[in-house]
């Protein structure tokens, strides 16, 4: 079976959702180790790098657009966003050339926060990767409806005020730095020291309460984007994927 990336249309809450899928050549009758990319907010960003990265060692992938987003239906929500990324992850299992019991999650930004939340929640994932992931009450402060205001153009949104409500309960509610103090998967956190939109010191935060399952990678001198080292974050995201899916 031959390498193939290509978009792939699935349902959630009755809604059209789109997304992108990845399937490494593979020998008949064998199945891939897959990995969920949940990308951040708004979504420019799609890590399609990490995901060609492990596509070529082997790892499959899947990356839904969430509601309201990138062709999906709907309206985006942060508080859907765990429900979609169940709902997303059960697809991924149920690709015929997958192995459901050999799952991972990747997350960038907001994308991050829910694939931590999400490692609380799937006992059975094998890990977890974030780059500079959202935290939980931390991030409610003067400039969030500014910020929120600015990036949500791409995107099918409730007004301002609905929607940062529903940012503020949402990190409220379901705090990373909670689910992580779960036991479950090894964790890799990856942020830039200087982030000018997530601060450091939540990966920080993050680390503590993780313990000994986490592994935190501080780039010195990054922002939020890693634009000037996208090489540099696909190799420590997709080696370490690749290590603990591929074992």
């Amino acid at each position: 079976m031959q390498p193939h990336s290509g978009s792939l249309v699935w349902r959630w809450r009755g809604l059209k959702m789109v997304g992108v899928q990845n399937r490494p050549a593979l020998a008949a009758g064998r199945r891939a180790p897959g990995v969920l990319f949940l990308h951040g907010f708004p979504g420019s960003e799609k890590n399609v790098d990490v995901q060609r990265a492990l596509l070529a060692r082997g790892v499959a992938s899947f990356a839904p657009y969430f509601a309201g987003s990138w062709g999906s239906g709907g309206t985006y929500r942060f508080s859907t966003l765990l429900s979609q990324a169940e709902a997303a992850l059960k697809e991924l299992a149920t690709l015929e050339y997958v192995d459901p019991k050999r799952l991972a999650v990747f997350g960038f930004s907001m994308g991050g926060w829910t694939a931590l939340n999400l490692g609380g929640r799937i006992a059975s994932l094998k890990a977890v990767a974030v780059v500079a992931p959202v935290g939980g009450p931390e991030m409610v402060g003067p400039e969030m409806k500014r910020t929120l205001a600015r990036m949500s153009g791409p995107l099918r949104v409730p007004p301002l005020p609905a929607m940062a409500r529903d940012f503020a309960e949402s990190v409220r509610r379901d705090d990373p730095a909670a689910a992580v103090g779960r036991r479950g998967c090894p964790i890799l956190i990856v942020h830039g020291t200087k982030d000018d939109v997530v601060p450091f010191a939540v990966s920080r935060r993050l680390l503590a309460a993780a313990g000994a399952r986490a592994r935190l990678v501080a780039a010195r001198g990054a922002t939020h984007a890693f634009l000037d080292r996208r090489p540099w974050l696909t190799r420590q995201a997709s080696t370490w994927l690749a290590d603990r899916l591929l074992s």
